[in-house]
Formats: C-alpha cells, structure tokens, sequence
C-alpha cells in the first residue's frame, strides 16, 4: 500500500499472536529466547528440513546413494509454485534433488524423494510423522514431503527447533 506517494515499510509479525520462535544453543539444546514455541503453526517450506532429515538418513544407512536416479512422477511433476521444471517421466539423482530443495525449494523434488523412500507422498508424510515422534517433536504432523498449504500439518517452533538441531 502507498500513502501519499510514500512507500509503507513491511510489517513483521513480531508482536502479533501469530508469532512463534525458539532460539537454542545448538549443542547443548538450552532455550535462550522463546515467544509461543509450543502454539501450533503450519510449516510450509520448513517441512523440506524433514523431508531432507529423511534423505540424510537413508543415505546414511545405504538404503540410498547420491548418484541414485529419482523418477519424476505426473504427480510430482504437477507440484507448484516453486520446483525444477523436470517432466514427468524424466529424473534426477538423489543428489541433484537434494540441491534442489535446497536451493531452489523446489517441491517437485520433495514429492519425488517422498515417493520414492515411501512408496507415494501421503505414505512417506506419514513416515516421517513417526520419526519426528521419535525425535521429540510432540506436536508436529506431516501430510506432505513439500510443505505446501495443508490444514492438517501443523507443527511448532519447538518442535522445528528440535529438528534443526539434528539436521
């Protein structure tokens, strides 16, 4: 908005009811700082922190290997806004969807290592539920390796706080 021919500066949301962090010393998990960390939220794009937690793991545990081709699916190739470009039946290896998440947060990557470390999206969504439980993360639940919009996944700053500190 424009008032006066001024332009009007960006308004946070700190302050707001909305609001939610969690700042930790990273190794030894002391809280410094925190405002609402246990109100539930939805994640979006923070939900790839999981999705690549998940891929770290298989790889750390050879069930996966950098130079693995992921198959790009009609499904993951539909993702939007933000993904690769690859087309449906194309791939990629696992490396190169990791920097794809990474750098571009490209969700048509995130759906491709769903499906292929759960079978389909919603499976591997699950999964990674789980594992979030057995980390400590009490109040979050995946429906989706990308983050998109959600009703149902939820999490907090606690929990992503927790996560981050294992990534």
């Amino acid at each position: 908005m424009v008032l006066l021919g001024l332009p009007r500066p960006a308004a946070g949301q700190i302050g707001s009811e909305r609001y939610s962090s969690l700042v930790m010393e990273a190794r030894t998990g002391r809280v410094i700082s925190a405002v609402n960390p246990d109100e539930l939220r939805h994640p979006a794009s923070l939900t790839k922190m999981m999705t690549l937690y998940m891929v770290f793991e298989a790889l750390r545990d050879r069930r996966v290997a950098l130079h693995q081709r992921v198959q790009i699916s009609a499904y993951a190739a539909s993702m939007s806004p933000t993904k690769l470009g690859v087309p449906p039946g194309g791939r990629l290896t696992v490396e190169e969807a990791i920097m794809g998440l990474i750098t571009r947060s490209a969700n048509d990557a995130a759906a491709a290592l769903g499906e292929m470390l759960g079978g389909d999206e919603r499976r591997f969504a699950g999964i990674m539920t789980l594992r979030a439980r057995a980390l400590g993360m009490r109040q979050t639940v995946f429906r989706n390796a990308s983050g998109l919009p959600d009703g149902d996944q939820v999490t907090t700053a606690r929990d992503m706080a927790t996560l981050a500190r294992r990534l």
